[in-house]
């Protein structure tokens, strides 16, 4: 679980952290690890999207995801030549960006219809963008690890690797109207973890 961090803590610099350090750093959850990856890679993320015809709202959306792969594949132990994490994050952003405009031209984007689960950001902008400032990264990461097994998996499926909902009702063999309120609450309590731990820092 990440702890709450002080507005004033900053990530060490570039050259103060070896490969190992980001490794361990990744496999602790370490916020400074994270706000340190964020602030050195996001502009390289950026840039090759913009320049394969992504939008602002893509670009956001994209560094989220590309460091969320790049977290799981430590943990589950695919990314092991530690000198070469520039090339492999590219590499990252390059397969997935690419499998996302593939699934763009194959179906419609899929949105849940209905307003009523449509969740309001009163306290923060949306999940994407607020996964980008640092206070919200170290708060949205321990309200992950808050949640719930079946609902992390979902958020994760739906939010991050770009799911069908009728797929990961198939998945995890859930009644598709049921998992559509699943998913509400899940989101739900995410936010409502997620506005406590920034309440705690204040």
């Amino acid at each position: 679980m990440l702890g709450n961090i002080p507005m004033k803590a900053k990530a060490k610099p570039l050259m103060e952290y070896t490969p190992q350090e980001i490794l361990t750093g990744l496999l602790e959850k370490k916020p400074a690890v994270f706000r340190y990856l964020y602030r050195a890679y996001s502009p390289m993320i950026a840039g090759y999207i913009r320049k394969n015809s992504g939008t602002e709202e893509d670009v956001v959306e994209m560094i989220q995801i590309v460091m969320m792969e790049l977290w799981i594949a430590v943990r589950d132990g695919r990314y092991l030549e530690e000198g070469k994490l520039g090339q492999y994050i590219y590499q990252l952003t390059s397969n997935t960006w690419r499998d996302e405009l593939r699934k763009r031209r194959t179906r419609p984007q899929e949105m849940l219809p209905d307003a009523a689960l449509q969740i309001e950001d009163e306290g923060i902008e949306n999940l994407a963008s607020a996964i980008v400032k640092d206070r919200y990264l170290n708060a949205i990461h321990e309200g992950m690890s808050q949640l719930g097994e079946v609902c992390r998996d979902i958020i994760q499926m739906y939010h991050l690797q770009k799911i069908r909902l009728q797929e990961i009702a198939e998945r995890m063999q859930y009644d598709y109207d049921n998992l559509r309120k699943r998913i509400f609450d899940c989101r739900k309590k995410l936010k409502q973890l997620t506005e406590g731990i920034l309440a705690k820092g204040r």
